[in-house]
């Protein structure tokens, strides 16, 4: 007769409850109802919901992290066959390696858009431009002088 681990089948009820919680929460019903459905109280379906979302989120991320390792081995792979032929004279081969080395680069996001701060010459960086930027219409030299103030050229 085996004997059953306590804490295994008390994790394993949860994990059937928030399933169930989420299965019912997904079908539009209010916590109240999951509550009066599962013999729980609200807050009690309320965590249960948030916690199997939780566990989904997590999963995926480990399902892309799996996926994303096995993408860069498959790429390594064809690289390495492409490159047999590329050493021939091959172009299509070559053709090949070069899209998957970028295929490669989206993958570590070394094609990922880049941050550019605005900043002075020294460095020091300045808020971006905002707003409307007003274009006066061309005048001439008197024009600016007799609107903007005296004529400098003859200053040292």
């Amino acid at each position: 007769m085996a004997i059953q681990n306590p804490g295994r089948t008390q994790r394993a009820k949860t994990a059937e409850l928030r399933k169930k919680a989420l299965e019912l929460r997904t079908l539009g019903l209010s916590y109240r109802q999951i509550a009066d459905q599962l013999g729980i109280s609200k807050t009690a379906a309320y965590r249960h919901v948030v916690k199997a979302i939780e566990t989904l989120e997590n999963d995926s991320r480990e399902d892309a992290k799996v996926n994303r390792r096995l993408d860069l081995e498959r790429l390594d792979w064809i690289i390495r066959e492409a490159m047999k032929q590329s050493l021939k004279g091959d172009l299509q081969a070559m053709d090949r390696i070069m899209k998957a080395i970028d295929r490669r680069a989206r993958i570590y996001g070394f094609n990922a858009p880049q941050k550019v701060a605005h900043t002075t010459p020294d460095g020091t960086e300045v808020a971006p431009p905002t707003g409307v930027v007003l274009i006066p219409e061309p005048m001439s030299r008197e024009e600016w002088l007799k609107q903007y103030g005296r004529d400098d050229t003859d200053s040292p």
